[in-house]
């Protein structure tokens, strides 16, 4: 299904049905998405799991739903909080059961890699025809289609890009290694005209990090050579043509507005800092409607959230350091590609946007899949008494609280064919693309 959603995504193709916002579309598409995927894995759960102990799931699945409860009081329960902590809970729980849907179908697994890493191909070819336009006319027309802003398709295009390089299936073979590279080559160009420092420099820090690791650094060859030749190029446009078609360089010190909302944020958490503000709380709290998510994922979690929000971002944490640890049974460009789109999360809006959401879900979900698959000794782990998680219970409660949570705050919303954009009230994007709305057929609506 996700790869379905990101060439339909990537594509705009639904514009063609009359749907009014492409975003909305997403957002909707993304939550049906995760639910048949819950839903189906729980069906397929074993009735008793034989994997080795780990002390601290317990406390996690204890502690956990408390804090929450606590965190949904203090915002009185509020419609938003309710839809964003549900959200983040199906896209954790997807992690898990993508990480064992792709232990049971390594080859369905390659074959949606494949998908993924060809999904830009229009987007590409699009920017390809509006720089012939350039050459010829001085016109520079819009070449991202259906996304709402061009963040929302770099925070989108760094997966893919991870998975090119990786180059699964047929896209490994010798003679197809120019076409790779052309695509490399065009995927960073995009990244060059959209003066994404984010997304490059996180893509540049993991590659480093990887080849270190590996002690590989023919590893970098084919991304450092269609990097410079996207730069070269890039540059080479601005200076014969001296145009105004690109957004703003990647080399500026400015932080477009970051610090501001880096600074709001911890100060309105400091007045809440053991339950936070409330999730989706950012932008109502005294006023921030420069923005409605921080563009930063752990400080949005911890202000959000507060004590709850630290242990998610410790708990991430230590499965990054885990799977940085068994960095030798990870393909290289699948942890690279995961350790870049959580760098790239520290500055953007990669785990709040529909579609870098569910690609961030799936890279993680390949990358646990493998490190599962190397890590733990299935037979010994059988043959254990003490590694038998007797009941499959608290991830069907737990799914179905997450469910349920969802579709009873935006069960209507789901199924209507209205958009966010149908409001009089305009603000930047958060869980629709008017951050401001909760339900799409009351414009108005808000808490």
């Amino acid at each position: 299904m996700i790869p379905v959603f990101a060439v339909v995504a990537f594509s705009g193709v639904i514009t063609f049905f009359g749907i009014a916002d492409p975003y909305d579309f997403s957002r909707k598409a993304q939550i049906i998405c995760l639910s048949i995927l819950i839903v189906c894995s729980v069906f397929r759960l074993p009735a008793v799991f034989h994997e080795r102990p780990r002390s601290g799931v317990f406390w996690i699945w204890a502690v956990s739903p408390a804090l929450l409860v606590i965190c949904l009081h203090g915002t009185r329960w509020s419609p938003f909080s309710i839809a964003d902590a549900t959200l983040y809970g199906m896209l954790f729980l997807g992690v898990y059961f993508c990480a064992r849907l792709f232990e049971g179908d390594p080859q369905g697994q390659d074959r949606s890699a494949v998908i993924l890493a060809l999904a830009p191909l229009l987007n590409v070819w699009m920017m390809v025809l509006s720089i012939i336009d350039v050459c010829l006319s001085g016109t520079w027309n819009d070449w991202q289609l259906v996304f709402s802003t061009i963040r929302e398709f770099d925070d989108a295009l760094l997966p893919c890009l991870f998975l090119l390089w990786h180059r699964p299936s047929g896209l490994a073979r010798a003679r197809m290694t120019p076409l790779v590279w052309l695509l490399s080559t065009l995927y960073l160009l995009a990244l060059w005209q959209d003066g994404a420092r984010s997304v490059l420099l996180s893509a540049a820090s993991a590659l480093l990090l990887v080849a270190l690791l590996r002690k590989d650094p023919a590893l970098l060859r084919l991304p450092i050579s269609s990097l410079a030749v996207a730069g070269t190029l890039f540059y080479g446009m601005r200076w014969l043509f001296d145009s105004d078609h690109t957004t703003r360089t990647v080399f500026r010190l400015t932080t477009s507005y970051r610090s501001d909302l880096w600074a709001g944020l911890v100060e309105s958490w400091a007045r809440s800092p053991w339950v936070g503000i409330g999730g989706d709380q950012f932008g109502r709290h005294d006023g921030l409607v420069i923005a409605m998510h921080p563009h930063n994922i752990a400080l949005q979690w911890i202000g959000e959230y507060g004590f709850l929000g630290v242990g998610a971002v410790v708990l991430v944490g230590l499965l990054l350091h885990r799977l940085v640890r068994g960095h030798s049974w990870i393909p290289p460009f699948c942890l690279g590609g995961l350790l870049a789109c959580v760098m790239n999360s520290l500055f953007s809006g990669a785990f709040v946007y529909p579609l870098s959401q569910l690609l961030i879900m799936w890279m993680a979900g390949w990358a646990l899949a493998c490190y599962r698959e190397r890590s733990t000794d299935a037979a010994a782990a059988a043959a254990a008494p003490v590694a038998n998680l007797r009941s499959r219970a608290p991830i069907v409660l737990v799914s179905a609280i997450l469910l349920a949570g969802m579709w009873t705050v935006h069960g209507r919303d789901l199924v209507s064919r209205q958009s966010s954009n149908d409001s009089d009230r305009t603000s930047p994007p958060r869980f629709w693309q008017r951050g401001a709305v909760l339900h799409l057929d009351k414009p108005g609506a808000r808490q």
